[in-house]
Protein backbone atom coordinates (compact mmCIF):
# COMPACT_ATOMS: atom_id res chain seq x y z
CA UNK A 1 0.00 0.00 0.00
CA UNK A 2 1.51 2.89 -1.22
CA UNK A 3 2.23 6.33 1.19
CA UNK A 4 -0.96 8.27 -0.73
CA UNK A 5 -3.35 5.12 -0.46
CA UNK A 6 -2.32 4.42 3.24
CA UNK A 7 -3.61 8.02 4.71
CA UNK A 8 -6.42 8.20 3.02
CA UNK A 9 -7.37 4.96 4.96
CA UNK A 10 -6.25 6.26 8.21
CA UNK A 11 -8.36 10.04 7.34
CA UNK A 12 -11.61 7.75 6.66
CA UNK A 13 -10.68 5.27 9.65
CA UNK A 14 -11.95 8.14 11.40
CA UNK A 15 -15.77 7.98 9.93
CA UNK A 16 -16.66 4.76 9.89
CA UNK A 17 -18.03 4.86 13.59
CA UNK A 18 -18.16 8.49 14.48
CA UNK A 19 -19.10 7.50 18.17
CA UNK A 20 -15.98 5.53 18.87
CA UNK A 21 -13.21 7.78 16.98
CA UNK A 22 -15.24 10.35 19.69
CA UNK A 23 -14.58 8.62 22.61
CA UNK A 24 -11.15 7.65 21.45
CA UNK A 25 -10.44 11.31 20.90
CA UNK A 26 -12.07 12.18 24.57
CA UNK A 27 -9.48 9.53 26.15
CA UNK A 28 -6.78 11.95 24.34
CA UNK A 29 -5.75 9.63 21.31
CA UNK A 30 -4.50 11.33 18.43
CA UNK A 31 -2.58 11.16 15.04
CA UNK A 32 -1.08 7.39 15.20
CA UNK A 33 -2.36 6.65 18.32
CA UNK A 34 -6.07 7.22 17.22
CA UNK A 35 -5.54 5.32 14.32
CA UNK A 36 -3.85 2.36 16.21
CA UNK A 37 -6.59 2.56 18.67
CA UNK A 38 -9.25 2.25 16.01
CA UNK A 39 -8.03 -0.78 13.89
CA UNK A 40 -7.47 -2.42 18.01
CA UNK A 41 -11.01 -2.22 18.36
CA UNK A 42 -11.56 -3.87 15.08
CA UNK A 43 -9.15 -6.82 15.66
CA UNK A 44 -10.49 -6.75 19.59
CA UNK A 45 -14.69 -7.14 17.95
CA UNK A 46 -13.06 -10.19 15.77
CA UNK A 47 -11.23 -12.05 18.41
CA UNK A 48 -14.57 -11.35 21.33
CA UNK A 49 -16.80 -12.97 18.25
CA UNK A 50 -14.53 -15.85 17.04
CA UNK A 51 -14.21 -16.25 21.06
CA UNK A 52 -17.80 -16.39 21.34
CA UNK A 53 -18.88 -18.62 18.52
CA UNK A 54 -15.79 -20.77 18.47
CA UNK A 55 -16.59 -23.23 20.49
CA UNK A 56 -20.41 -23.76 19.63
CA UNK A 57 -19.58 -23.56 16.14
CA UNK A 58 -17.02 -26.56 17.02
CA UNK A 59 -19.94 -28.62 18.54
CA UNK A 60 -22.27 -28.73 15.68
CA UNK A 61 -21.70 -31.01 12.54
CA UNK A 62 -21.83 -28.67 9.25
CA UNK A 63 -21.83 -31.94 7.21
CA UNK A 64 -24.47 -33.77 8.47
CA UNK A 65 -26.58 -30.29 9.30
CA UNK A 66 -26.51 -28.04 6.35
CA UNK A 67 -30.11 -26.04 7.92
CA UNK A 68 -26.83 -24.92 10.99
CA UNK A 69 -24.55 -24.17 8.09
CA UNK A 70 -27.17 -22.24 6.57
CA UNK A 71 -28.21 -20.59 9.83
CA UNK A 72 -24.96 -19.37 10.68
CA UNK A 73 -23.96 -18.11 7.35
CA UNK A 74 -27.67 -15.92 7.36
CA UNK A 75 -26.73 -14.56 10.90
CA UNK A 76 -23.46 -13.14 10.46
CA UNK A 77 -24.56 -12.23 7.14
CA UNK A 78 -27.17 -10.15 8.72
CA UNK A 79 -25.04 -8.63 11.26
CA UNK A 80 -22.58 -7.71 8.59
CA UNK A 81 -25.47 -5.99 5.68
CA UNK A 82 -26.41 -4.04 9.02
CA UNK A 83 -23.31 -2.90 9.86
CA UNK A 84 -22.10 -2.37 5.54
CA UNK A 85 -24.84 0.18 5.25
CA UNK A 86 -24.23 2.06 7.78
CA UNK A 87 -20.50 1.98 7.79
CA UNK A 88 -21.15 2.66 3.83
CA UNK A 89 -23.25 5.64 4.84
CA UNK A 90 -20.67 7.12 7.01
CA UNK A 91 -17.74 6.74 4.78
CA UNK A 92 -18.89 7.91 1.74
CA UNK A 93 -21.67 10.69 2.65
CA UNK A 94 -21.41 11.28 6.55
CA UNK A 95 -17.74 12.34 6.12
CA UNK A 96 -18.56 14.87 3.87
CA UNK A 97 -14.68 15.22 2.95
CA UNK A 98 -14.13 14.93 -0.55
CA UNK A 99 -14.33 18.86 -1.04
CA UNK A 100 -10.83 18.66 1.26
CA UNK A 101 -9.40 16.34 -1.29
CA UNK A 102 -9.45 18.83 -4.16
CA UNK A 103 -7.14 20.45 -4.47
CA UNK A 104 -4.74 17.55 -2.78
CA UNK A 105 -2.49 15.28 -5.49
CA UNK A 106 -5.17 12.39 -4.90
CA UNK A 107 -6.44 10.92 -8.11
CA UNK A 108 -10.16 9.96 -7.87
CA UNK A 109 -9.69 6.01 -8.13
CA UNK A 110 -7.46 6.15 -4.86
CA UNK A 111 -9.84 8.20 -2.76
CA UNK A 112 -12.80 5.29 -3.66
CA UNK A 113 -10.44 2.51 -2.78
CA UNK A 114 -9.33 3.59 0.60
CA UNK A 115 -13.20 4.13 1.61
CA UNK A 116 -13.62 0.58 0.00
CA UNK A 117 -10.90 -1.01 2.53
CA UNK A 118 -12.01 0.58 5.45
CA UNK A 119 -15.59 -0.36 5.22
CA UNK A 120 -13.96 -3.75 4.15
CA UNK A 121 -12.08 -3.87 7.43
CA UNK A 122 -15.34 -2.32 9.81
CA UNK A 123 -17.29 -5.62 8.13
CA UNK A 124 -14.63 -8.18 8.55
CA UNK A 125 -14.75 -8.45 12.13
CA UNK A 126 -18.55 -9.36 12.40
CA UNK A 127 -18.06 -11.70 9.69
CA UNK A 128 -15.26 -13.81 10.48
CA UNK A 129 -16.59 -16.82 12.29
CA UNK A 130 -18.33 -17.21 8.58
CA UNK A 131 -14.69 -18.24 7.85
CA UNK A 132 -15.02 -20.43 10.53
CA UNK A 133 -17.89 -22.02 9.71
CA UNK A 134 -16.64 -22.76 5.82
CA UNK A 135 -13.81 -24.16 6.97
CA UNK A 136 -15.16 -26.62 9.42
CA UNK A 137 -17.53 -27.67 7.01
CA UNK A 138 -14.68 -28.32 4.59
CA UNK A 139 -12.53 -30.74 7.00
CA UNK A 140 -16.21 -32.36 8.85
CA UNK A 141 -16.79 -33.35 5.06
CA UNK A 142 -13.36 -34.70 4.02
CA UNK A 143 -12.07 -32.85 1.71
CA UNK A 144 -8.00 -32.13 1.44
CA UNK A 145 -7.20 -29.70 4.21
CA UNK A 146 -4.87 -27.42 1.98
CA UNK A 147 -8.49 -27.27 -0.35
CA UNK A 148 -10.53 -26.74 2.11
CA UNK A 149 -8.67 -23.88 3.51
CA UNK A 150 -8.35 -22.47 0.16
CA UNK A 151 -12.11 -22.78 -0.64
CA UNK A 152 -13.07 -21.12 2.73
CA UNK A 153 -11.04 -17.87 1.45
CA UNK A 154 -12.51 -17.96 -1.72
CA UNK A 155 -15.58 -18.51 -0.41
CA UNK A 156 -15.25 -15.74 2.06
CA UNK A 157 -14.00 -13.36 -0.42
CA UNK A 158 -17.00 -14.18 -2.92
CA UNK A 159 -19.72 -13.41 0.55
CA UNK A 160 -17.98 -10.50 1.65
CA UNK A 161 -18.25 -9.12 -2.44
CA UNK A 162 -21.59 -10.26 -2.32
CA UNK A 163 -22.91 -8.06 1.09
CA UNK A 164 -20.64 -5.06 0.50
CA UNK A 165 -22.01 -4.88 -3.44
CA UNK A 166 -25.98 -5.27 -2.24
CA UNK A 167 -25.43 -2.73 0.68
CA UNK A 168 -23.53 -0.40 -1.67
CA UNK A 169 -26.46 -0.42 -4.39
CA UNK A 170 -28.74 -0.03 -1.08
CA UNK A 171 -26.72 3.29 0.01
CA UNK A 172 -25.80 4.79 -3.54
CA UNK A 173 -28.75 3.52 -5.56
CA UNK A 174 -31.10 5.42 -2.31
CA UNK A 175 -28.93 8.69 -2.29
CA UNK A 176 -29.22 9.41 -5.87
CA UNK A 177 -33.25 9.64 -5.85
CA UNK A 178 -34.61 13.27 -5.99
CA UNK A 179 -36.48 12.46 -2.64
CA UNK A 180 -33.00 12.09 -0.97
CA UNK A 181 -31.92 15.10 -1.87
CA UNK A 182 -35.33 16.77 -0.17
CA UNK A 183 -35.22 14.67 2.74
CA UNK A 184 -31.57 13.75 3.43
CA UNK A 185 -32.55 13.82 7.43
CA UNK A 186 -35.48 11.59 6.89
CA UNK A 187 -33.78 9.43 4.26
CA UNK A 188 -30.41 8.97 6.60
CA UNK A 189 -32.20 8.25 9.65
CA UNK A 190 -34.80 6.03 7.56
CA UNK A 191 -31.79 4.30 6.49
CA UNK A 192 -29.90 3.76 9.47
CA UNK A 193 -32.58 2.58 11.43
CA UNK A 194 -33.82 0.06 8.95
CA UNK A 195 -30.75 -1.51 8.70
CA UNK A 196 -30.33 -2.09 12.65
CA UNK A 197 -34.00 -3.34 12.17
CA UNK A 198 -33.05 -5.94 9.78
CA UNK A 199 -30.57 -7.06 11.96
CA UNK A 200 -32.61 -7.21 15.38
CA UNK A 201 -35.49 -8.24 13.31
CA UNK A 202 -33.53 -11.29 11.04
CA UNK A 203 -31.37 -12.60 14.64
CA UNK A 204 -35.03 -12.38 16.89
CA UNK A 205 -37.04 -14.63 14.06
CA UNK A 206 -33.92 -16.86 13.48
CA UNK A 207 -33.42 -17.73 16.97
CA UNK A 208 -37.19 -18.61 17.75
CA UNK A 209 -36.58 -22.37 17.30
CA UNK A 210 -36.80 -23.92 21.15
CA UNK A 211 -33.32 -25.26 22.37
CA UNK A 212 -34.11 -29.16 22.59
CA UNK A 213 -34.94 -29.09 19.08
CA UNK A 214 -31.86 -27.21 18.02
CA UNK A 215 -29.91 -30.17 20.16
CA UNK A 216 -32.00 -33.15 18.61
CA UNK A 217 -32.89 -31.87 15.17
CA UNK A 218 -30.78 -29.71 12.45
CA UNK A 219 -32.41 -26.05 11.43
CA UNK A 220 -34.49 -26.10 7.95
CA UNK A 221 -31.96 -25.35 5.06
CA UNK A 222 -32.16 -21.51 3.78
CA UNK A 223 -31.78 -22.55 0.05
CA UNK A 224 -30.72 -19.27 -0.96
CA UNK A 225 -27.20 -20.33 0.69
CA UNK A 226 -27.12 -23.41 0.11
CA UNK A 227 -24.80 -23.14 -2.79
CA UNK A 228 -22.07 -22.02 -0.15
CA UNK A 229 -22.33 -25.32 1.24
CA UNK A 230 -22.32 -27.62 -1.89
CA UNK A 231 -18.90 -25.76 -2.58
CA UNK A 232 -17.02 -26.81 0.54
CA UNK A 233 -18.83 -30.09 1.17
CA UNK A 234 -18.61 -31.22 -2.50
CA UNK A 235 -16.31 -29.27 -4.71
CA UNK A 236 -15.11 -31.50 -7.42
CA UNK A 237 -18.82 -32.78 -7.74
CA UNK A 238 -20.83 -31.17 -10.02
CA UNK A 239 -23.05 -29.45 -7.35
CA UNK A 240 -20.17 -28.09 -6.29
CA UNK A 241 -18.67 -26.72 -9.39
CA UNK A 242 -21.92 -25.32 -10.63
CA UNK A 243 -22.40 -23.91 -7.14
CA UNK A 244 -18.91 -22.14 -7.12
CA UNK A 245 -19.55 -20.86 -10.66
CA UNK A 246 -23.38 -19.51 -9.56
CA UNK A 247 -21.73 -17.72 -6.57
CA UNK A 248 -19.09 -16.18 -8.90
CA UNK A 249 -21.37 -14.76 -11.73
CA UNK A 250 -23.60 -13.34 -8.81
CA UNK A 251 -20.74 -11.55 -7.78
CA UNK A 252 -19.46 -10.16 -10.88
CA UNK A 253 -23.36 -9.20 -11.68
CA UNK A 254 -23.72 -7.00 -8.46
CA UNK A 255 -20.04 -5.69 -8.88
CA UNK A 256 -20.91 -5.00 -12.50
CA UNK A 257 -24.48 -3.43 -11.54
CA UNK A 258 -22.09 -1.30 -8.93
CA UNK A 259 -19.74 -0.37 -11.43
CA UNK A 260 -21.62 0.66 -14.68
CA UNK A 261 -24.44 2.40 -12.97
CA UNK A 262 -23.99 3.89 -9.58
CA UNK A 263 -20.06 4.14 -9.40
CA UNK A 264 -19.87 6.99 -12.75
CA UNK A 265 -22.07 9.56 -11.15
CA UNK A 266 -20.78 8.93 -7.42
CA UNK A 267 -18.16 11.27 -7.55
CA UNK A 268 -21.01 14.36 -8.22
CA UNK A 269 -23.10 12.32 -5.77
CA UNK A 270 -20.14 13.04 -3.15
CA UNK A 271 -19.69 16.56 -3.70
CA UNK A 272 -23.33 17.12 -3.70
CA UNK A 273 -24.03 15.91 -0.50
CA UNK A 274 -20.61 17.75 1.01
CA UNK A 275 -21.31 20.95 2.64
CA UNK A 276 -20.55 24.69 0.86
CA UNK A 277 -21.91 22.57 -2.46
CA UNK A 278 -25.40 22.39 -2.80
CA UNK A 279 -27.69 23.58 -0.17
CA UNK A 280 -31.28 22.36 0.67
CA UNK A 281 -34.40 24.96 0.30
CA UNK A 282 -36.73 25.26 2.75
CA UNK A 283 -40.05 26.77 1.95
CA UNK A 284 -41.52 29.69 4.01
CA UNK A 285 -44.95 29.44 5.45
CA UNK A 286 -46.54 32.52 6.16
CA UNK A 287 -49.27 33.46 8.74
CA UNK A 288 -47.67 30.93 11.47
CA UNK A 289 -47.93 31.75 14.91
CA UNK A 290 -45.38 31.58 17.49
CA UNK A 291 -46.36 28.23 18.44
CA UNK A 292 -46.37 27.13 15.05
CA UNK A 293 -43.05 28.11 14.17
CA UNK A 294 -41.35 26.55 17.43
CA UNK A 295 -42.68 23.37 17.10
CA UNK A 296 -41.27 23.30 13.64
CA UNK A 297 -37.94 24.43 14.71
CA UNK A 298 -37.76 22.08 17.72
CA UNK A 299 -38.77 18.96 15.08
CA UNK A 300 -35.54 20.16 12.92
CA UNK A 301 -33.56 19.72 16.00
CA UNK A 302 -34.28 15.96 16.51
CA UNK A 303 -34.45 15.12 12.67
CA UNK A 304 -30.55 14.57 12.80
CA UNK A 305 -29.80 11.25 12.31
CA UNK A 306 -27.34 10.54 14.91
CA UNK A 307 -29.17 11.67 17.53
CA UNK A 308 -32.22 9.74 16.67
CA UNK A 309 -29.92 6.23 16.02
CA UNK A 310 -28.56 7.60 20.08
CA UNK A 311 -32.23 7.75 21.45
CA UNK A 312 -33.35 4.78 19.74
CA UNK A 313 -30.25 2.76 20.27
CA UNK A 314 -30.49 3.49 24.23
CA UNK A 315 -33.49 4.32 24.86
CA UNK A 316 -35.78 2.05 23.03
CA UNK A 317 -33.96 -0.50 21.40
CA UNK A 318 -34.07 -2.64 24.56
CA UNK A 319 -38.66 -2.96 24.89
CA UNK A 320 -38.14 -3.19 21.55
CA UNK A 321 -36.18 -6.70 21.21
CA UNK A 322 -38.44 -7.91 24.39
CA UNK A 323 -41.24 -7.53 22.83
CA UNK A 324 -40.22 -9.16 18.82
CA UNK A 325 -38.21 -11.78 20.80
CA UNK A 326 -40.91 -13.14 23.22
CA UNK A 327 -44.05 -11.48 21.03
CA UNK A 328 -43.06 -13.92 18.01
CA UNK A 329 -41.89 -17.25 19.86
CA UNK A 330 -44.99 -17.04 21.85
CA UNK A 331 -43.59 -17.69 24.63
CA UNK A 332 -45.69 -14.70 26.58
CA UNK A 333 -49.79 -14.59 26.02
CA UNK A 334 -51.53 -12.18 28.40
CA UNK A 335 -54.94 -12.96 27.35
CA UNK A 336 -55.39 -14.80 30.92
CA UNK A 337 -54.86 -11.79 33.08
CA UNK A 338 -58.17 -11.44 35.46
CA UNK A 339 -59.20 -7.51 35.83
CA UNK A 340 -58.15 -7.71 39.24
CA UNK A 341 -54.44 -6.91 38.12
CA UNK A 342 -55.70 -3.75 35.82
CA UNK A 343 -53.73 -1.87 38.70
CA UNK A 344 -50.57 -3.56 38.05
CA UNK A 345 -50.85 -3.13 34.52
CA UNK A 346 -51.07 0.60 35.11
CA UNK A 347 -47.97 0.62 37.40
CA UNK A 348 -46.02 -1.23 34.78
CA UNK A 349 -46.89 1.74 32.42
CA UNK A 350 -45.42 4.37 34.94
CA UNK A 351 -42.42 1.56 35.22
CA UNK A 352 -41.88 1.38 31.58
CA UNK A 353 -41.58 5.00 31.13
CA UNK A 354 -39.21 5.42 33.85
CA UNK A 355 -36.92 2.82 31.77
CA UNK A 356 -37.71 4.45 28.55
CA UNK A 357 -37.37 8.13 30.00
CA UNK A 358 -33.66 8.77 30.69
CA UNK A 359 -30.94 11.05 30.23
CA UNK A 360 -30.75 9.78 26.64
CA UNK A 361 -33.89 10.39 25.39
CA UNK A 362 -34.92 13.18 23.49
CA UNK A 363 -36.85 15.39 26.35
CA UNK A 364 -33.54 14.96 28.58
CA UNK A 365 -31.69 16.91 25.66
CA UNK A 366 -34.11 19.22 23.85
CA UNK A 367 -32.96 22.38 25.15
CA UNK A 368 -29.20 21.64 24.72
CA UNK A 369 -29.75 21.31 21.36
CA UNK A 370 -30.62 24.83 21.23
CA UNK A 371 -26.46 25.15 21.29
CA UNK A 372 -25.48 28.92 20.56
CA UNK A 373 -29.78 29.31 19.58
CA UNK A 374 -30.66 29.69 23.25
CA UNK A 375 -28.77 32.73 24.54
CA UNK A 376 -29.74 34.04 21.06
CA UNK A 377 -34.00 33.38 22.01
CA UNK A 378 -33.30 35.11 25.71
CA UNK A 379 -32.51 38.01 24.11
CA UNK A 380 -35.35 38.18 21.82
CA UNK A 381 -38.72 39.76 23.37
CA UNK A 382 -40.22 36.20 23.49
CA UNK A 383 -41.46 34.43 27.48
CA UNK A 384 -38.70 32.32 28.69
CA UNK A 385 -41.87 30.70 30.13
CA UNK A 386 -43.43 30.22 26.89
CA UNK A 387 -40.70 29.39 25.34
CA UNK A 388 -40.10 26.52 27.62
CA UNK A 389 -43.06 25.10 28.13
CA UNK A 390 -43.72 24.57 24.52
CA UNK A 391 -40.29 23.10 24.32
CA UNK A 392 -41.60 20.51 27.13
CA UNK A 393 -44.85 19.73 25.82
CA UNK A 394 -42.78 19.34 22.13
CA UNK A 395 -40.26 16.67 23.83
CA UNK A 396 -42.78 15.16 25.97
CA UNK A 397 -45.77 14.69 22.91
CA UNK A 398 -42.92 12.74 21.24
CA UNK A 399 -42.09 10.59 23.94
CA UNK A 400 -45.85 9.77 24.99
CA UNK A 401 -46.05 9.07 21.03
CA UNK A 402 -42.91 6.49 21.03
CA UNK A 403 -44.00 4.96 24.13
CA UNK A 404 -47.56 4.70 23.38
CA UNK A 405 -46.84 2.60 19.90
CA UNK A 406 -44.77 0.49 21.50
CA UNK A 407 -47.38 -0.46 24.36
CA UNK A 408 -49.49 -0.90 21.56
CA UNK A 409 -47.17 -3.34 19.57
CA UNK A 410 -46.68 -5.05 23.35
CA UNK A 411 -50.28 -5.49 23.90
CA UNK A 412 -50.77 -6.94 20.39
CA UNK A 413 -48.35 -9.26 20.40
CA UNK A 414 -48.79 -10.61 24.07
CA UNK A 415 -52.79 -10.62 23.05
CA UNK A 416 -54.05 -7.98 26.46
CA UNK A 417 -57.24 -7.68 26.51
CA UNK A 418 -58.86 -3.74 25.84
CA UNK A 419 -59.10 -2.63 29.37
CA UNK A 420 -55.85 -4.14 30.08
CA UNK A 421 -54.28 -1.82 26.95
CA UNK A 422 -56.22 1.01 28.32
CA UNK A 423 -54.91 0.60 31.72
CA UNK A 424 -51.10 0.53 30.06
CA UNK A 425 -51.36 3.31 27.90
CA UNK A 426 -53.08 5.31 30.68
CA UNK A 427 -49.83 4.56 33.52
CA UNK A 428 -47.38 5.65 30.25
CA UNK A 429 -48.86 8.77 29.64
CA UNK A 430 -48.81 9.48 33.37
CA UNK A 431 -45.45 8.09 33.72
CA UNK A 432 -44.07 9.68 31.09
CA UNK A 433 -45.41 13.29 31.62
CA UNK A 434 -43.74 12.58 35.37
CA UNK A 435 -40.32 11.60 33.95
CA UNK A 436 -40.56 14.48 31.16
CA UNK A 437 -40.56 16.63 34.16
CA UNK A 438 -37.65 15.55 35.51
CA UNK A 439 -35.08 14.68 32.76
CA UNK A 440 -35.99 18.34 31.06
CA UNK A 441 -35.66 20.30 34.49
CA UNK A 442 -31.94 18.44 34.49
CA UNK A 443 -31.43 19.25 30.81
CA UNK A 444 -31.58 23.01 31.85
CA UNK A 445 -29.81 22.42 35.30
CA UNK A 446 -26.59 20.77 33.36
CA UNK A 447 -26.86 23.11 30.43
CA UNK A 448 -24.71 22.76 27.49
CA UNK A 449 -24.50 24.48 24.61
CA UNK A 450 -20.90 24.01 22.99
CA UNK A 451 -21.25 19.68 21.74
CA UNK A 452 -20.07 18.60 19.18
CA UNK A 453 -21.34 15.40 19.29
CA UNK A 454 -24.83 14.34 20.63
CA UNK A 455 -23.60 11.50 22.71
CA UNK A 456 -21.55 14.59 25.05
CA UNK A 457 -24.68 15.26 26.40
CA UNK A 458 -25.82 12.00 27.09
CA UNK A 459 -22.89 11.38 29.85
CA UNK A 460 -23.44 14.97 31.89
CA UNK A 461 -23.80 15.19 35.39
CA UNK A 462 -22.85 10.83 36.21
CA UNK A 463 -20.39 9.79 33.69
CA UNK A 464 -20.71 6.45 31.04
CA UNK A 465 -20.28 4.36 34.16
CA UNK A 466 -22.87 6.34 36.42
CA UNK A 467 -25.17 6.49 33.33
CA UNK A 468 -25.20 2.81 32.91
CA UNK A 469 -25.83 2.08 36.81
CA UNK A 470 -28.49 4.14 36.37
CA UNK A 471 -30.18 2.93 33.39
CA UNK A 472 -29.46 -1.04 35.15
CA UNK A 473 -30.66 -0.06 38.66
CA UNK A 474 -34.05 1.45 37.27
CA UNK A 475 -34.55 -1.50 35.18
CA UNK A 476 -33.92 -3.94 37.78
CA UNK A 477 -36.11 -1.67 40.49
CA UNK A 478 -38.83 -1.33 37.91
CA UNK A 479 -39.34 -4.91 37.69
CA UNK A 480 -38.85 -6.19 40.79
CA UNK A 481 -41.54 -3.49 41.58
CA UNK A 482 -44.07 -4.40 38.86
CA UNK A 483 -43.72 -8.74 40.29
CA UNK A 484 -43.97 -7.66 43.85
CA UNK A 485 -47.42 -5.57 43.56
CA UNK A 486 -48.96 -8.35 40.88
CA UNK A 487 -48.11 -11.05 43.42
CA UNK A 488 -49.70 -8.83 46.45
CA UNK A 489 -52.58 -7.82 44.10
CA UNK A 490 -53.25 -11.80 43.20
CA UNK A 491 -53.16 -12.04 46.90
CA UNK A 492 -55.21 -9.77 48.35
CA UNK A 493 -58.08 -7.78 47.34
CA UNK A 494 -58.07 -4.67 45.51
CA UNK A 495 -59.30 -2.05 48.32
CA UNK A 496 -56.29 -3.92 50.32
CA UNK A 497 -53.62 -3.38 47.94
CA UNK A 498 -55.04 -1.22 44.97
CA UNK A 499 -56.47 1.40 46.61
CA UNK A 500 -53.78 2.19 48.95
CA UNK A 501 -51.25 1.59 46.08
CA UNK A 502 -53.48 4.19 44.01
CA UNK A 503 -53.88 6.66 47.13
CA UNK A 504 -49.37 6.65 47.37
CA UNK A 505 -49.13 7.15 43.25
CA UNK A 506 -51.52 10.23 43.66
CA UNK A 507 -50.01 11.43 46.29
CA UNK A 508 -46.74 11.31 44.88
CA UNK A 509 -48.17 12.52 41.90
CA UNK A 510 -49.25 15.53 43.15
CA UNK A 511 -46.20 16.25 45.39
CA UNK A 512 -44.11 15.66 42.23
CA UNK A 513 -46.01 17.94 40.05
CA UNK A 514 -45.94 20.65 42.49
CA UNK A 515 -42.21 20.48 43.44
CA UNK A 516 -40.86 20.83 39.84
CA UNK A 517 -43.55 23.87 39.74
CA UNK A 518 -42.17 25.59 42.38
CA UNK A 519 -38.74 25.37 41.90
CA UNK A 520 -38.65 25.63 38.40
CA UNK A 521 -41.03 26.94 36.48
CA UNK A 522 -41.73 30.21 38.86
CA UNK A 523 -38.59 31.11 38.40
CA UNK A 524 -39.83 32.04 34.52
CA UNK A 525 -43.13 33.97 36.14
Amino acid sequence: MNNKLSELVKVNFRYANPQMTDKARKSGKTGKKLTRSLVNQYLLSGIVFIALYGVMLLSVNFKQMPGFFTYYVALFGIIAFSQGISVIYNVFFESQDLPGYLPLPFRQSEIFLAKIIVVTITIVPFTLPVFVVFLLAGMQAGVFIPLAILLAFVLFGLFLAIIFSICSIIVFGLTRTTFFKKHKKLVTTLLLVFSMGIAIVGILLMNTQSTSEIVLTDRATIRLLMPFFYVVTAPLATVGLSSLLGLIVVTIGLLVILRKRLLPKLYEQLLDASPGVSSEKRKYKANQSLRQLLFGYNFQLIRDPNLIMQVFSNSVLFPVIFIVAFGISGQFELSWLPYRVLGVVFFAGIAFSAMTINPMSFVGNIISLDKENFLYMRTLPISMRHYLKTKFWFACGVQMIISAVIALAGGLFFHLRFAHMLALLAGILVGTYLFSQRYFVRDYRLLELRWTNVSQLFTRGAGTWGLALLMTLTVFCSVLLVVVYGFLAIMFSVWVIDVPVFLVLLIISVVWYEYYQRKFWSRFD
